[in-house]
């Protein structure tokens, strides 16, 4: 079975704000590298943090800090990013003031300004003060470089998060305007047209084959109401929700709604015999290297996920409630969907 999961860590946003926790290209930061060991602990850092090692990317950056007597702000704009990747925005905002405060070229402080506002828009998510905050860094960022295209995308989001959209329009006009990246040109023209996603949590795009030989893909079920169902074998409310999940696939049918179990078993034969026994028939995929329960931040089993057929996470279920049933939480949300409301 195969799986192809997109969207790095940053549905919670809703769309992918543009350099989010991923760093930037060296060639945006004027300043160099005191000296060479400097440069390899940076190197180290940035190299860690990107492949989601970051006990060993702070480990680097702290070293650098060490090593310059912070007074680089590379050094701080790295733990800024390694920070919010880990979700700690508090530790984040807090390097970021550290990096501004250090910068000594435009470009240094813009990028800080947008690490701070990203932070920030993680920091408390729906909390007023926060997306004014964020709106502040990134303006800050836009007037200090105003030609990085990035930069008005993410001021851009900070409007949508405001209800200020005909503003964000502004903004990513400006944005398509200086001929950005691939990636953030897709993400500007989806915002132009539908800049209410920008307030909405975006399910991550993914493809997957079932144990039933299905192609399955977010793309592909445009239009219907998806559940995920993150489950194993080992769990027993899991185990316990069989039933109830049995009745949901009756309820609605499959052109409505398409139930997917997503199952964390490392023990092949278990889950097959599993799910062989108690007749579970909708689609069954085995997420042997968690890309599924990455992709969507599932940290707890069972979880379930109402995706609507536009893509936006509804509801996140995880575990169970003594009052109320799986199957009643579900449907509860499902009802009050327009789609799915007769």
């Amino acid at each position: 079975m195969k799986t192809f999961v997109g969207g790095e860590g940053c549905s919670r946003l809703g769309l992918m704000v543009a350099c989010l926790a991923m760093g930037f290209p060296a060639a945006m930061l004027a300043q160099q590298a005191p000296d060479p060991a400097v440069a390899e602990q940076l190197q180290l850092g940035r190299e860690a943090r990107l492949a989601g090692k970051y006990k060993d990317a702070l480990d680097a950056f702290k070293r650098c800090i060490k090593l310059t007597k912070d007074s680089f702000a590379d050094c701080q704009m790295g733990l800024a990013s390694t920070y919010l990747q880990m979700g700690y925005p508090e530790n984040s905002v807090a390097s970021s003031d550290k990096a501004l405060a250090l910068a000594h070229d435009d470009m240094t402080k813009a990028v800080s300004h947008v690490l701070k506002g990203n932070a920030l828009l993680l920091l408390d998510v729906g909390d007023k003060k926060s997306f004014e905050k964020a709106e502040s860094e990134y303006r800050a960022a836009t007037q200090l470089e105003p030609g990085v295209a990035a930069f008005h995308l993410n001021l851009a989001v900070s409007l949508i998060k405001q209800v200020r959209d005909d503003e964000a329009k502004e903004e990513i006009a400006k944005c398509l305007t200086l001929h950005p990246e691939a990636g953030v040109a897709e993400h500007a023209r989806v915002l132009m047209e539908h800049p209410r996603w920008g307030r909405e949590v975006r399910a991550p795009e993914f493809r997957l084959t079932t144990l039933q030989g299905q192609d399955l893909s977010l793309k592909q079920l445009n239009g219907k109401v998806v559940v995920l169902d993150f489950w194993a074998t080992w769990c027993p409310p899991c185990r316990a929700s069989v039933g109830e999940l049995k009745e949901l696939t009756k309820k609605y049918s499959s052109d409505q709604v398409v139930l997917i179990s997503v199952s964390v078993d490392e023990d092949e034969k278990a889950w097959l015999d599993f799910t062989g026994k108690k007749s579970m028939t909708w689609p069954q995929y085995r997420d042997v290297d968690r890309h599924m329960v990455k992709a969507f931040e599932v940290n707890s089993f069972p979880t379930y996920l109402v995706i609507d057929g536009e893509g936006s996470i509804k509801q996140r279920i995880a575990g169970l409630n003594p009052q109320e049933s799986v199957v009643y939480r579900l449907k509860t949300s499902l009802d009050e969907l327009p789609q799915l409301k007769k």
